[in-house]
Formats: C-alpha cells, sequence, structure tokens
C-alpha cells in the first residue's frame, strides 16, 4: 500500500481512523466512501483496497462482504461518471490537499474549497494510536506467517 500512498506517517489521521476504528454498515457508509474515494482517486488498485480496508478493520464474513461489493460499486461508478462533477472529496497524496473527484472529463485537479487550513497526519495524531499500532502489528505477524507457509510449502513441493 505504500507503494501507492507513500508511509503511513504521511496519511491524514482522519483516514486512519476510518479505516482502523469505524466498521462501515450499509446504512452508514460515509466513512467507507471517504476512504474509499481516497484510495481510488490516489490510483489503489480495486482488490488491494478493499483487502486493506478489510484487513485494516479486521472484518470478517458478511461486513468483509458488504465492503467488497460496495467497493466493487464505488469504483465502478466513478469509472462511469465521466461528465459528473464533485463525486466525492478526496485528499491527493502527491499534491497534499483536498480535491473534488469529477468525472474523467472534467478537472481532475479541482480544489475542494474552502481548503483545510490545519490537518495532522499519522498515527499519533488519531484518538487511539495504540489500538491502531496494535492492529498494523497483528497485520505484519500474519503476514510473515503467511509468507513463511508459502516458503515452506514450496521448497517442500520443490525438494
Amino acid at each position: 500500500m505504500t507503494k501507492h500512498l507513500g508511509p503511513i506517517e504521511l496519511w491524514p489521521n482522519y483516514i486512519l481512523q476510518n479505516l482502523f476504528l469505524y466498521h462501515p454498515s450499509p446504512s452508514y457508509t460515509s466513512r467507507l466512501k471517504i476512504v474509499i474515494s481516497f484510495m481510488y482517486r490516489n490510483d489503489v488498485p480495486l482488490e488491494m483496497a478493499y483487502d486493506f480496508y478489510i484487513a485494516c478493520s479486521g472484518l470478517t464474513g458478511a461486513a468483509a462482504r458488504f465492503v467488497i461489493e460496495q467497493t466493487e460499486e464505488w469504483y465502478s461508478q466513478w469509472h462511469r461518471s465521466i461528465n459528473r462533477r464533485h463525486i466525492a472529496e478526496y485528499y491527493n497524496m502527491l499534491f497534499k490537499n483536498h480535491f473534488w473527484l469529477n468525472g474523467s472529463l472534467l478537472n481532475q485537479q479541482e480544489l475542494a474549497l474552502p481548503e483545510v487550513t490545519s490537518m495532522e497526519f499519522g498515527i499519533d495524531a488519531t484518538t487511539h494510536p495504540l489500538k491502531i499500532r496494535h492492529r498494523l502489528e497483528e497485520m505484519r505477524t500474519k503476514e510473515r506467517a503467511n509468507n513463511l507457509s508459502t516458503c515452506f510449502l514450496t521448497h517442500h513441493a520443490v525438494g
């Protein structure tokens, strides 16, 4: 994910909070949409976007399926909405500012005004930094275990 969005300490704190601390539901999708529009316009591939969201939030079962379906729906809608204006706001990691997500035939560098004058970034600026760091460590441990398992299976399949 950092290849697309840079170091996590440079991400807006509200994105991190929405990723790690809140769980979406069919009746309340605004926080999910904030994160997904951020990923979409910062060129995160679809599957990577929903896989990362699910991993960060710890969702399983029906809640995870809801995130996948909703993310697929929004990515598809936004991709097809070539003439639509002001679909969603997002924070652009390259230009370090809030822009409107507009259709592809419209201005993609339209600032979302009024400009935010003070913003906080990184895990330490969130309301629950220890909880987020703990979740990240769980994700890293799981990833290491998956890599070791794959390495073990590959080694024994070849040998």
